[in-house]
C-alpha cells in the first residue's frame, strides 16, 4: 500500500508532524459530530413516528357512518405500521449512537497511546529546529574571521596580529564543523522518527476511517431496510384498498345498518278500520329506528341481535295485563309470548297471553319504562307457588351479566391424553460379554393420560356476582392457559407441591419414531401454577390495557453413545403460543380498531431457525443484533382468526394462537438436562444392564426439577430370575421394564444422580442389547432461555408459561 504520510509531510520548516498530529485529534471531533448527526436523525424519526400515531388516531376517530367507514381501518393499520417502522429505525439509530460513543472512548485511548509513542519525534523536531538556527550563525562567524585574516595578511600587518586572526579563523572553522555534525545528527534522527511517526499516524487514520465507514454503513443499512419495510407497508395498503371493492362496502353497510326486509303491508280502508273497533287503535306505534347501544344488564334471548334478522313483530301484539300467581302483581305487556312463557312459573296458562316482541328497551337510546301494578298477595296462591316463584326469580337473576371485577385467580387446566416419546439408547455391535456403547434415537412413545388438578372445595353460590368468576368449560381443541389451583388436594389424592400428579405411561407401546423427526406441531400441556389476573374479561369501551398470555413449549431430543458423554447431541424444537381471552374478540371486532400488537424476543442468539406463522406474524429481517428478534401481528388476520375460533367454540374462555416455531441444536455433555450412560454385560448364563443418570442444571435457563422421569428398558426374550434395583414395573405382555423416578432431583439431600440396574437369566442364549429410553417433563423454564417482552402500548402480559419435555 502507498504510504502517503511518509512522502508528503516534510518541508523546510518541518511542520508536517504538527499537521499529522492535529489531524489525528480532529478524528475525535468527527466522531462526535457523527453522533450528533445520527442523534438528530433519530429525533426526526421519533417525531415522524409520533405524527403517524397521531394520524392513526385521526383515522380511528373518523366517522363510522356511511359506506366509506371500513376504509378508515385500512388507513389506521397502515399508519400504525409506518409509525412502527420509524420507531424501529429510531431504536436502531440509538443503538448506533451508543456504538459511536463506545468508539469515541476507544479512539481517545488510542490517541493517548499514540501521543506517547510519537513524543520522541516532537523532541527531535524541536532539536532540529534549534540546530538549524545555530548553523547559519556559525557559517557567518567563520566567513567573517576568514575575511579578517586575509585582509590583515594582504595589508602587511604585524605578524602578531596575523597570527591572532588566523587563530580566530581556525576556532570559527572548528565551531562550524561541530555545528554541521550536530545538524546532520539531528536531521538523521528527525528523519527516522518522522518516518515512524508518519507511518503510525497513517495506521491510526486508516483504522479510524474504516471504523467510521462501518458506522456509516450501519446507518445506511438501517435506513435502507426501513425504506424497504415502508415500501412493503405501502404495497400492502394499496392491496388492501384494491381488495375492498365497492360491492363489498355496499353489502357490508346493508348488512350492518339495514332496517329489515319486510315491506309495509297495504293500508286498510277507513270502513275496515271503523269495523275493527277501538282495539286496533290501542296498539302502540312501532318504534322508529335509532342507534343501538350496549347495556350492562341483559336477559339472554331478549336482544334483537340474538334473533333472526328476518323476524318481524307479531301483528297481534297487545299491551295486556298478565297476573302471575305468587308474585302479587301483574306484568304489563313488554315481553313476547314465547319468551315470557320461559320465565313464568310452572302451571300458569300460556296460550292466552300475547305480548309485544319488541326489545327496544335494550336497543334504543331512550329506555322504555316498565309499568308494574302491585296487588295484595292472596293466601291460597302464596301457599301453592311461593317456592316455585322463588326458584324462577333465582333463575332469572342468575342470567344477568354483571360487569367484571378485577381480581387475581389461580385456575387449573387439564388436557387430553397425549403420546410423548423419549430418547432411546441403541447399542453398537461389540462383544456380548464386553462393554456396550449406545446411540440415542427417538424412542417408542407411550400414551400418557394427563391428570387434571384437584378441584377446590365447593362453596355456596353467593349470588349473581360470583357467577361471573366461574370459568366456562373449554371446548375441544381449545386449551385455555390458566394456572392450576393451589388448594390442597382432597384426601386420597397424592400431591407434590404446586405440580399435579401425573399418571404412569400406558402399557401399549407406539411405533418407533424416526430420528430425523423434528416436527414442530402444537401439543397439549397441563398448566402450572402462577399468579395471574384471571380470565381478564374485556368490556367494550374499556380503556385499560388488553391482557394476553404467552407460552413457550420446547421438545428436546437427546442422542447419546454408550457411556461417552462428549458424544451427546441435543436438538430442541420450540413453539411460541399466545392466548387471548374470549372478550377481546369483541374489542377487535368493534368500530375502534385495536392497536398493533408487537413483541420482542430476547436472548435469542442460540436459535438457529425461526418459522413464523406466515398468515399472522411479521418479522424484521434487518436486525443487526442476533440476540433480539422483533415481530408484530397482522391485526386484521388475527381478528379473523379469533372470530373463526369464537364461532367454532363460543363457550371457550381463551383462544390459543400458534405464532412462531423455532429450533436449535447443541453439542457436548452440558447440553442435555438429563445425562444417560448405559452399560450391557451379556453372557450365555446371565445378562446385567446398568443405567446411570445425572441431573444437569446448566442445560436450562433456570434450574428446575425434571418431573415424571421414566426410564424404559424393552426385554424381548424369554427370561427367568429377574432382579431389579430399584424396583421397576414389569409388563409381561409388552416385555419391558419401567422405572418411575418421579422428580429429579428429588427431595433435599437425595441429589440428582443415580443408578438403575437389572439382571436376569436368558433362556435362549446370550441377550441382545435393546434400546433404552428416558422420558420427562418440566415446568417453569426452557432450554433456550428465550424471553418475551411486549413492545407496543395497549396490551399487558398477564401470564408467561415456560415448559419443556422429551420429544
Amino acid at each position: 500500500k502507498m504510504s502517503y504520510f511518509t512522502e508528503h509531510f516534510w518541508g523546510e520548516k518541518n511542520h508536517g508532524f504538527d499537521v499529522l498530529y492535529h489531524n489525528m485529534k480532529h478524528g475525535q471531533i468527527s466522531t462526535k459530530e457523527l453522533a450528533d448527526f445520527v442523534r438528530e436523525r433519530a429525533a426526526i424519526e421519533e417525531n415522524y413516528a409520533k405524527a403517524m400515531v397521531k394520524l392513526s388516531k385521526m383515522a380511528t376517530n373518523g366517522t363510522q357512518l356511511g359506506t366509506f367507514a371500513p376504509l378508515w381501518e385500512v388507513f389506521r393499520i397502515s399508519s400504525d405500521k409506518l409509525a412502527l417502522c420509524h420507531l424501529e429505525l429510531m431504536k436502531k439509530l440509538h443503538d448506533l449512537i451508543k456504538e459511536i460513543s463506545r468508539y469515541g472512548e476507544e479512539q481517545g485511548r488510542v490517541h493517548k497511546k499514540s501521543k506517547e509513542e510519537v513524543s520522541g519525534t516532537l523532541e527531535a523536531v524541536q532539536l532540529l529546529h534549534g540546530v538549524a538556527q545555530l548553523l547559519p550563525k556559525s557559517k557567518e562567524s567563520y566567513h567573517s574571521k576568514c575575511q579578517e585574516y586575509e585582509r590583515l595578511r594582504k595589508e602587511g600587518t604585524s605578524q602578531k596580529e596575523i597570527d591572532k586572526a588566523e587563530l580566530k579563523s581556525k576556532k570559527a572553522g572548528e565551531a562550524l564543523r561541530r555545528a554541521v555534525e550536530k545538524y546532520n545528527a539531528a536531521r538523521a534522527d528527525f528523519e527516522q522518527r518522522m518516518l515512524d511517526s508518519a507511518a503510525r499516524f497513517q495506521e491510526v487514520e486508516e483504522a479510524h476511517l474504516r471504523h467510521m465507514k462501518g458506522l456509516i454503513g450501519s446507518y445506511s443499512h438501517s435506513v435502507e431496510d426501513t425504506h424497504v419495510q415502508i415500501g412493503q407497508v405501502h404495497e400492502e395498503f394499496k392491496q388492501n384498498v384494491e381488495n375492498i371493492g365497492t360491492e363489498m362496502l355496499l353489502r357490508r353497510f346493508a348488512e350492518s345498518k339495514g332496517t329489515g326486509r319486510e315491506r309495509p303491508a297495504p293500508t286498510p280502508g277507513t270502513l275496515e278500520m271503523l269495523r275493527g273497533g277501538c282495539s286496533s287503535h290501542c296498539r302502540p306505534p312501532p318504534p322508529g329506528p335509532k342507534r343501538s347501544r350496549s347495556k350492562a344488564f341483559r336477559i339472554p334471548g331478549l336482544s334483537r341481535k340474538e334473533r333472526d334478522r328476518d323476524a318481524v313483530e307479531s301483528p297481534d301484539a297487545e299491551v295486556v295485563s298478565i297476573p302471575v300467581p305468587g308474585l302479587g302483581f301483574p306484568i304489563l305487556g313488554g315481553l313476547g309470548s314465547e319468551r315470557l312463557s320461559e320465565h313464568l312459573p310452572a302451571g300458569l296458562p300460556r296460550e292466552n297471553h300475547v305480548c309485544s316482541s319488541s326489545d327496544s328497551d335494550y336497543d334504543e337510546d331512550e329506555p322504555r319504562k316498565f309499568y308494574v301494578h302491585i296487588k295484595p298477595v292472596q293466601p291460597q296462591e302464596a301457599s301453592d307457588s311461593a317456592e316455585a316463584t322463588m326458584e324462577q326469580l333465582k333463575a332469572t337473576v342468575g342470567n344477568l351479566i354483571l360487569p367484571p371485577s378485577i381480581g387475581v385467580s389461580l385456575g387449573g387446566a387439564a388436557g387430553s391424553p397425549e403420546t410423548v416419546p423419549g430418547p432411546t439408547v441403541t447399542p453398537c455391535p461389540q462383544s456380548l460379554a464386553g462393554h456396550r456403547q449406545a446411540t440415542v434415537v427417538p424412542t417408542r412413545g407411550w400414551t400418557r393420560p394427563r391428570t387434571p388438578h384437584p378441584d377446590p372445595p365447593q362453596t355456596p353460590d353467593p349470588g349473581p356476582r360470583s357467577r361471573e368468576h366461574r370459568r366456562a368449560p373449554s371446548p375441544s381443541g381449545v386449551a385455555p392457559w390458566t394456572p392450576p389451583h393451589r388448594h390442597p388436594p382432597p384426601p386420597g389424592t397424592p400431591g407434590r407441591g404446586c405440580r399435579g400428579p401425573a399418571a404412569p405411561p400406558a402399557a401399549s407401546p407406539s411405533p418407533p419414531a424416526s430420528p430425523s423427526s423434528m416436527a414442530l406441531g402444537p401439543r397439549g400441556w397441563g398448566g402450572t401454577g402462577g399468579l395471574s389476573r384471571g380470565p381478564s374479561p374485556v368490556v367494550l369501551g374499556s380503556q385499560d390495557a388488553l391482557p394476553v398470555a404467552t407460552a413457550f413449549t420446547e421438545y428436546v431430543h437427546a442422542y447419546f453413545k454408550g457411556c461417552d458423554a462428549d458424544s451427546c447431541l441435543v436438538k430442541v424444537a420450540g413453539e411460541l403460543t399466545m392466548s387471548f381471552p374470549a372478550g377481546i374478540v369483541r374489542v377487535f371486532s368493534g368500530s375502534a380498531a385495536p392497536p398493533v400488537l408487537s413483541f420482542r424476543l430476547l436472548n435469542a442468539g442460540a436459535i438457529e431457525q425461526f418459522l413464523p406463522n406466515a398468515d399472522l406474524l411479521y418479522s424484521d429481517p434487518s436486525q443487526s443484533d442476533p440476540s433480539t428478534k422483533d415481530f408484530w401481528l397482522n391485526m386484521a388476520a388475527l381478528t379473523g382468526h379469533l372470530q373463526k375460533q369464537a364461532e367454532q367454540s363460543p363457550a371457550a374462555s381463551y383462544y390459543n394462537v400458534a405464532l412462531l416455531k423455532y429450533q436449535f441444536s447443541r453439542l457436548g455433555p452440558g447440553a442435555a438436562p438429563l445425562r444417560l450412560c448405559v452399560h450391557w454385560d451379556c453372557s450365555p448364563g446371565a445378562t446385567r444392564v446398568s443405567v446411570e443418570y445425572g441431573y444437569n442444571a446448566g442445560a436450562m435457563a433456570l434450574p428446575v426439577a425434571l418431573a415424571n422421569v421414566h426410564v424404559l428398558l424393552p426385554v424381548d426374550e424369554p427370561l427367568t430370575n429377574l432382579r431389579l434395583q430399584p424396583t421397576a414395573s414389569w409388563n409381561l405382555e409388552e416385555k419391558r421394564l419401567l422405572w418411575r423416578l418421579l422428580d429429579v432431583p428429588g427431595a433435599l439431600g437425595q441429589g440428582g444422580c443415580g443408578r438403575l440396574s437389572a439382571s436376569w437369566e436368558p433362556l435362549c442364549g446370550p441377550s441382545k442389547p435393546s434400546p433404552v429410553a428416558a422420558q420427562f417433563s418440566s415446568e417453569g423454564s426452557t432450554l433456550s432461555g428465550v424471553e418475551l417482552e411486549l413492545a407496543s402500548a395497549g396490551y399487558r402480559m398477564s401470564l408467561v408459561k415456560k415448559r419443556f419435555a422429551t420429544g
